[in-house]
């Protein structure tokens, strides 16, 4: 499960506790320096690396047992692509079968991915519907998703100056303490 994460919030940690009887493992991923993003994440690469690392502490013990972060895209230099990380990460994990889980809003723009068409023929694809988007192209499922944005956690921050409730308490601690986002 990859994604910015700028922050991760209680949405991501929904489809981390839906998705967890699923899959024998779930590898959550900080993007390095996303390409298709309008400009650069708002915070550090080491800031959301940590965020995620904060977040999962949140999570039950059974939770956090299934879940590993993977700091492999931003420890990467230059431009990161999930075709390069998903060749990473079978040469680790050779005998492992991936599933690829994104967002709706990822993939609606999948096809701007690069090697859009080789990750489709190498992986397969789970994407979790947002509340109120268009069917995708690829396997679906549900879960109740929060209607929530990382977008609209930061402007959240930028206008009241205070934590949002839909962010994990050990996020949201990080966030004041650093004071990302305009929340000093």
């Amino acid at each position: 499960m990859g994604g910015t994460f700028d922050p991760i919030h209680l949405g991501h940690l929904r489809i981390i506790e839906k998705l967890a009887p699923k899959f024998d493992e779930i590898f959550l991923i900080p993007a390095g320096q996303p390409q298709l993003r309008d400009g650069a994440p708002s915070a550090s690469a080491d800031d959301r690396l940590e965020m995620c690392a904060a977040a999962l502490d949140d999570l039950s013990d059974a939770l956090q047992e299934k879940v590993s972060l993977l700091d492999i895209e931003i420890k990467r230099s230059g431009a990161t692509f999930t075709v390069d990380t998903l060749s990473q990460l079978r040469a680790f994990f050779p005998k492992f079968d991936f599933t690829l889980v994104i967002g709706s809003d990822a993939a609606v723009g999948f096809s701007k991915w690069k090697k859009a068409d080789e990750i489709k023929k190498s992986t397969k694809l789970l994407v979790v519907r947002r509340p109120g988007a268009a069917k995708s192209e690829f396997p679906e499922i549900e879960i109740d998703a929060l209607d929530i944005s990382a977008t609209q956690i930061r402007d959240l921050f930028k206008s009241k100056k205070s934590a949002p409730s839909v962010l994990s308490p050990t996020v949201s601690a990080y966030i004041t303490k650093r004071g990302l986002y305009g929340s000093k």
